[in-house]
């Protein structure tokens, strides 16, 4: 026999007490399992994924490191912002998987705005938080890498195709980013039906937004645009796309974002998931080949455009292929074995 829990965990009620006889033969001692830590183990299991916990790592992670500077008003604002979206992350989960006397839909949509929010969130943030936990850069040594393997730094080199036509195509696709990531949030999140590929879909774009702002704070730099910027002999020659490329970078950037590239990773593994699905799903095919097409056009752009060094884009294409492979395979354990504990998927809210 068993029990449901009000979050629709199913779970084996606690056993009756049993008896055994005391060492010296005297009387009967009762045994009961530890039936309050089960609860909460399975709590603790079926209301946070795999994706939740990638985020709330990396939240505290953070945490830890700013408790570990000097205090200011910035070090304080990052620690407020980097609590409030864990704890946002904590309720979301909590209302979206225990609470089933509330509307699917609202806990569906509750939880779904609040993992995008506090993605976003966490990279707006950036704009302090790598100032205060790490003020220097490592520009010279990255510059040293890409000078060690092409001989000039190859956003050097590409000015000699800083032309307006070029210049716009580029920044097109550099601005295209924005907008391909919001459309397969769309897609995979909310019109694909929950299920495995949602789920690797989640978890991917987690740990490469994750892992890349790790890498953000363990290497930072401002990039050729600004480091290098007296070796070039003049501005970018944009038009309308370069304009709204560099306002975008100007209100919302972190500044010293850019080992990995996320410009390079996130698109490449938009187009891996594509692909992936693709072997399933035959829909999934063109998505693929036109992800891939402006994924390549952007990891050019990232250092056509001066924003990044070539070891920052290798980076980013190692962290976006690694998460193809890996996102994957895990989701569908995440999957079978939350089905085998008697839980819903990640991302079923019915």
């Amino acid at each position: 026999m068993s029990t449901s829990t009000p979050n629709g965990l199913v779970g084996s009620p606690p056993s009756k007490p049993s008896t055994r006889g005391s060492d010296d033969g005297e009387g009967q001692l009762p045994v009961t399992r530890a039936w309050p830590k089960s609860i909460v183990l399975r709590f603790f299991l079926g209301t946070f994924a795999a994706q939740d916990l990638v985020l709330l790592g990396y939240l505290v992670l953070t945490r830890v490191l700013l408790a570990r500077v000097a205090p200011s008003v910035v070090r304080d604002t990052c620690i407020h912002t980097t609590e409030l979206c864990g704890l946002v992350m904590i309720a979301a989960a909590i209302f979206g998987r225990t609470i089933p006397s509330v509307p699917s839909i609202a806990r569906k949509v509750v939880y779904r705005l609040s993992i995008v929010g506090a993605i976003v969130q966490n990279y707006l943030i950036l704009r302090h938080l790598l100032p205060v936990l790490r003020p220097d850069s490592v520009d010279a040594t990255l510059l040293r890498i890409d000078e060690f393997v092409f001989g000039r730094e190859p956003a050097l080199i590409l000015e000699a195709l800083n032309v307006r036509p070029v210049v716009e195509w580029f920044s097109f696709f550099y601005f295209s980013y924005f907008f391909i990531g919001a459309t397969y949030m769309i897609v995979s999140v909310w019109l694909t039906k929950p299920g495995a590929r949602t789920t690797a879909f989640g978890l991917g774009t987690v740990f490469v937004c994750c892992m890349g702002q790790v890498g953000y704070i363990a290497v930072p730099g401002y990039g050729p645009h600004q480091y290098l910027a007296s070796q070039f002999h003049g501005p970018i020659n944009g038009g309308f796309f370069w304009g709204c490329v560099w306002d975008a970078v100007q209100a919302g950037g972190a500044m010293k974002d850019i080992f990995p590239s996320l410009h390079t990773a996130l698109p490449t593994w938009f187009a891996l998931h594509a692909w992936n699905n693709a072997k399933d799903d035959p829909r999934w095919k063109w998505p693929a080949i036109i992800t891939g097409f402006f994924a390549t056009n952007i990891i050019f752009s990232t250092v056509f455009l001066r924003w990044h060094y070539v070891v920052d884009v290798a980076a980013g294409l190692t962290l976006a292929c690694a998460t193809g492979y890996f996102a994957p395979r895990i989701a569908k354990a995440e999957e079978v074995w939350r089905t085998k504990l008697g839980f819903r998927g990640a991302w079923k809210f019915d």
